[in-house]
């Protein structure tokens, strides 16, 4: 293999394979990310922690030989990083060592042989499966507004991800960690469909998604999920078991009704953090009355009292939360009021846009009072 190429565009492609190469492996090839030079086309990257794969698109090379070696990442990449010249070349000998070119500079690192670096398997990225399209900064933003609700607890796996799921052109993604629900839906044309997507996954993908309006093609197979963009294609394992039931939880009845400024309510909650600071679990109360929103908290820190300005319906009631869960619905979304409805002091909570029409929905758990 022997190529030359923009120093800055190997690094940045480098950067985005790498995402998906493990840092806790006993398995060296693991650690590796695999290039590709093929005359005409350029090269490729790929990282794959059997998890996670992550292929770049073709990176502008001129490629004097095609072929294919394993190196390890962050050797490799820290190699580039500190070349001197804005070009570099890459080329490999009979015993896999890659001899790195740059200005005056040359390094030589030790390869492995492309074969032993895992694939994934091209019958299962075939067309036959259904292409969905959506625009890179949509998908980015559902993810955000979804993601924190995916359960960190491994007791029960399958809550460790995000249910998407395609039914009469909308798509669903939801995610449950037992004490809140994130639900966010968009239109998406295909076949009904859908999978649950590990949060590793998502959080990865949303990273390196762009903030414009390109298009991301998806699609699920039996037994993984495809993201593909301009730039990259992420193919991540999926998680098998019966995700549970959310649409069987919300309940649309409610007898106390806040509409409130999103910010204001937002900073409210995060003052009463302050005093909880110590313990995150400790109850912030809200006590809600005739046009009035009262959010309180006190420790052994101290104590804090807020007056939200809001409108009320429905009966007076006093509830406990963990304002963790509050804060990361609110710091999500981006509407001015929201509308949170209520039923008793132990029943959930529902958040939504005061336009109704928008596609995001949440329900947090209440504490109980302190003894």
């Amino acid at each position: 293999m022997n190529f030359t190429c923009d120093r800055q565009q190997l690094l940045d492609a480098l950067a985005l394979a790498g995402r998906a190469v493990s840092t806790r492996t006993t398995s060296p090839i693991l650690e590796c990310v695999l290039l590709t030079a093929v005359e005409g086309e350029g090269l490729r990257i790929v990282g794959n922690d059997k998890e996670i794969c992550i292929e770049t698109a073709a990176v502008a090379a001129e490629v004097e030989q095609g072929g294919a070696i394993a190196l390890d990442a962050k050797l490799f990449t820290d190699i580039v990083r500190k070349s001197a010249g804005d070009l570099i070349a890459i080329e490999t000998d009979d015993r896999l060592n890659a001899i790195c070119k740059s200005g005056r500079s040359r390094l030589q690192i030790a390869g492995q042989p492309a074969d032993n670096f895992p694939t994934v398997p091209e019958n299962e990225l075939g067309e036959e499966h259904t292409r969905y399209e959506i625009k890179a900064n949509l998908l980015k933003n559902m993810i955000k507004q979804t993601i924190f609700s995916v359960a960190a607890d491994q007791t029960k796996p399958i809550l460790t991800g995000e249910k998407f799921e395609i039914k009469n052109n909308i798509l669903e993604m939801v995610a449950i960690d037992m004490f809140r629900i994130s639900y966010i839906s968009a239109n998406v044309e295909g076949a009904d469909g859908g999978t649950v997507v590990p949060g590793r996954a998502l959080n990865e993908l949303s990273r390196i998604l762009s903030d414009n309006d390109s298009d991301v093609r998806f699609f699920f197979t039996p037994n993984r999920v495809v993201f593909e963009a301009e730039n990259f294609r992420l193919v991540s394992s999926i998680l098998a078991g019966d995700f549970i039931r959310y649409d069987q939880i919300y309940n649309e009845d409610f007898s106390t009704m806040v509409v409130a400024p999103r910010l204001h309510l937002l900073a409210a909650f995060e003052r009463a953090v302050l005093v909880a600071a110590e313990n995150r679990m400790l109850p912030v109360k809200l006590d809600i009355t005739d046009d009035d929103l009262t959010i309180s908290a006190q420790s052994e820190r101290g104590q804090v009292e807020d007056g939200i300005p809001c409108e009320t319906e429905g009966k007076d009631l006093t509830i406990y939360f963990n304002p963790k869960y509050f804060i990361d619905v609110l710091r999500a979304i981006d509407e001015e009021f929201v509308v949170v409805r209520f039923n008793t002091a132990l029943s959930p909570c529902t958040i939504r846009a005061k336009d109704s029409e928008r596609g995001f929905r949440y329900l947090i758990v209440p504490l109980r009072p302190p003894a």
